[in-house]
């Protein structure tokens, strides 16, 4: 009976587990959450502590020693262990407790939401834990579960298509086997079969509801409609956009609202250098986004292999390297790098280029394939800082007009956006320093990344001018467009270029690199033209480097070095997080990155080893009188068996019976206790303890030797373990 109720309280509390962690996925999703590993982790243990029946003192320490290892690792530079760590955390809980008791929630500090967020978990798993124990039955939760991801789903970009499978395999399944598993111990065989048959009939209702073909639904999505009502929601009158996955989109015309974070792999990449990977450019601002003023096509054609030159300057060392994609998304273009010579591939096809957008196809007999692979040939351009130091300002004047589309701002733009270009760029000598002039602005005039709160201009609004000067918080489409409309605006020609950033490295070996792409690394960013030069391209958005390849052959100023040695620095700190090899050997601040990496590559293994040591764990737990007992028995008898040793092993004795199911009443006298349970054990075992205990407590009479008492201990230990 006992084996049978442990059991099925273990298959509950697994269940509740997964069930709450189906609750944290999409929560995790539509805020943004970061670490979210780190929640299911700290949920896991809680559950285990829960279902052990741990004394409280011991599972409020692992909890809040949990607690502060994430804080103080996130949010500070200090060792875990370090006085500094410890008044850090002290600090942040006493300064938000009075801001609580203030009520003052707005002064709250990210350190102490998260603790919030911990203690919000821990109280939910108590909660769930102890109704499980009340009831025995977690339907109530299923139920809840299912209502809770059907909501999220229908009115949230949240996709609950494979949550609500799962739950109901969880829900269903766990149900269906306690009711089995309660049945009678004659019914054993009913019980195994009635087993086997569900998790059957599971499987083959979850593989059809796979495979067979969905009807369309009955009544239109509530989201858009909802949205279209709703001004503010950025999809009605005046906005555009609303909440969105992060991804590459072709269509510009209404920038931007906020995104959510989507990483979904679209593409790999194994090269021996790391570089943005462009797409396309447009060139009509509209004060709304971006519109491409050419519709008509001009291509040229090339075959692979061969060589085409784009309007970038050559490589000085003309060193041609090569990258390859491996396409896990398909797209109606091919992605190339500054410098690209040519394409090669094992697949059929040709490549067309639109002078227009500067967009690649792959073709074959001019209708549009998407290739599951390709290599592009490439030697990245370089430019001399010397002649980037002498693009005069007035030889602006001399570009032809085929640059005029790149030239080209709204009559609606405000004129404090125009005033702005030329007070950033009006003591820069040449027209290099005026781009990096307008580059260097956003990262020194408080501007903030955020794929949140990100605001949609309404009405006659200005997209720029919003950006610019009332809110600036936005992601690289705020940051892209508002530097090419001040380059526009100081006449320098200037393009948006859309594409993706270089991802983070999953493998390097032999001097090559494997990057991961995925739809978070969706990018834009700027071209401008340098007369004499060519284009040229520039990185405005904070926390982004897309650095050209810029030979230093003048004597810089003490400012133009100290500006060098800060980027290279920059460049060496963000190749360092990307490469997985190239760790620092200096440990002496906490740093949580290699520590999640490692994680990451070794989770399955350490599920395993935590599952294997939660087992054998429980297991010791629940038939801890089996062994324990004997484990002190044979701890006494080793020692010199003095009457304090006596003392201590009689009162472990007494919580053992009580353990077994025989507690001593209040108000009994050890006496009559002892007779109590030798007439259930039968013999005179404990009366024997019991006398040699009151004599050396009370001091009455010389106590019996140690080794007279042996056969009483072990009887009664051999009795409890049975």
């Amino acid at each position: 009976m006992k084996q049978r109720t442990f059991i099925m309280e273990a298959v509950t509390f697994l269940a509740a587990l997964l069930l709450l962690i189906e609750w944290l996925g999409p929560i995790a999703e539509l805020t943004n959450i970061g670490f979210i590993r780190v929640f299911y982790i700290f949920v896991a243990i809680s559950f285990i502590l829960l279902f052990l029946k741990t004394p409280w003192w011991i599972s409020g320490f692992v909890k809040i020693a949990y607690i502060y290892w994430f804080i103080v690792s996130i949010y500070s530079e200090f060792t875990i262990l370090s006085g500094e760590s410890i008044r850090f955390f002290l600090t942040e809980l006493i300064f938000n407790i009075t801001q609580l008791i203030t009520l003052d929630l707005t002064q709250m500090t990210d350190p102490f939401r998260t603790i919030l967020f911990f203690v919000l978990l821990w109280m939910t798993v108590y909660l769930i834990g102890y109704w499980i124990r009340m009831r025995a039955t977690i339907f109530v939760f299923f139920i809840l579960t299912v209502i809770i991801i059907g909501i999220l789903d229908t009115f949230t970009p949240y996709d609950g298509s494979a949550a609500i499978v799962r739950v109901f395999v969880i829900g269903l399944g766990v149900s269906a086997f306690l009711f089995l598993f309660k049945l009678h111990e004659n019914q054993k065989q009913v019980r195994y079969i009635g087993i086997a048959f569900t998790a059957a009939l599971l499987l083959l209702s979850v593989s059809l509801a796979i495979v067979l073909p969905k009807a369309g639904p009955l009544w239109p999505d509530p989201v858009p409609y909802f949205y279209s009502t709703n001004p503010q929601s950025g999809t009605g009158p005046g906005g555009a956009g609303g909440i969105n996955k992060v991804g590459y989109d072709e269509n510009d015309e209404q920038l931007g609202g906020s995104f959510i974070s989507d990483d979904t792999e679209v593409f790999q990449v194994t090269s021996t250098s790391r570089g943005y990977y462009r797409v396309e450019t447009k060139d009509t601002y509209t004060s709304k986004g971006w519109i491409q003023s050419e519709p008509q096509l001009v291509y040229d054609y090339y075959q692979q292999e061969e060589e085409f030159a784009l309007d970038f300057p050559p490589s000085v060392e003309d060193d041609v390297q090569q990258m390859t994609f491996d396409m896990q998304t398909d797209f109606p273009f091919l992605f190339h790098t500054y410098g690209a010579t040519s394409y090669t591939s094992g697949e059929p096809f040709d490549v067309r280029f639109n002078l227009s957008t500067n967009k690649f196809d792959a073709v074959d007999q001019e209708a549009i394939v998407e290739p599951q692979s390709y290599s592009v040939d490439f030697a990245e351009p370089s430019y001399l800082l010397s002649e980037l130091r002498s693009t005069a300002i007035e030889d602006l004047q001399t570009i032809g007009s085929e640059f005029d589309r790149y030239l080209q701002l709204p009559n609606t733009l405000p004129q404090r956006v125009r005033d702005l270009a030329l007070d950033i760029t009006s003591e820069q000598q040449s027209v290099y320093d005026q781009a990096k002039a307008i580059e260097q602005y956003f990262r020194t005039n408080g501007f903030t990344y955020s794929q949140n709160n990100v605001a949609v201009p309404e009405g006659d609004t200005d997209y720029v001018d919003q950006f610019l000067f009332d809110t600036k918080i936005g992601y690289c489409d705020n940051f892209s467009t508002s530097m090419v409309v001040l380059l526009r605006a100081a006449d320098i020609p200037a393009r948006w270029v859309k594409g993706f950033a270089p991802g983070e490295v999953v493998q390097a070996e032999n001097g090559e690199q494997i990057f991961q792409v995925t739809n978070n690394n969706a990018h834009s960013w700027v071209e401008a033209y340098l007369p004499g030069i060519g284009w040229m391209n520039f990185e405005p958005t904070i926390g982004f480097t897309n650095t050209p390849d810029i030979e230093f052959d003048i004597e810089l100023s003490p400012d133009d070095a100290l500006a060098a040695e800060q980027q290279e620095i920059e460049q060496q700190e963000q190749q360092q997080q990307e490469t997985p090899d190239q760790q620092t050997t200096q440990q002496s601040n906490f740093s949580l990155e290699p520590a999640v990496e490692w994680l990451d590559a070794n989770k399955w293994r350490l599920l395993g080893l935590f599952g294997l040591l939660g087992v054998i764990g429980s297991l010791l737990y629940k038939f801890r009188l089996k062994w324990l007992p004997k484990f002190w028995l044979r701890r006494y008898l080793a020692s010199d068996q003095s009457a304090e040793e006596f003392e201590k092993l009689y009162t472990r004795l007494l919580r053992y019976l009580a353990l077994y199911g025989l507690p001593k009443e209040p108000g009994h006298t050890l006496t009559r206790y002892a007779a109590q349970i030798d007439n259930y054990f039968g013999e005179g075992h404990m009366r024997n303890l019991t006398t040699h205990y009151e004599r050396h407590l009370y001091g009455k009479g010389t106590p019996e030797k140690p080794e007279h008492l042996r056969e009483s201990w072990e009887y009664l230990i051999n009795r409890l373990s049975s």
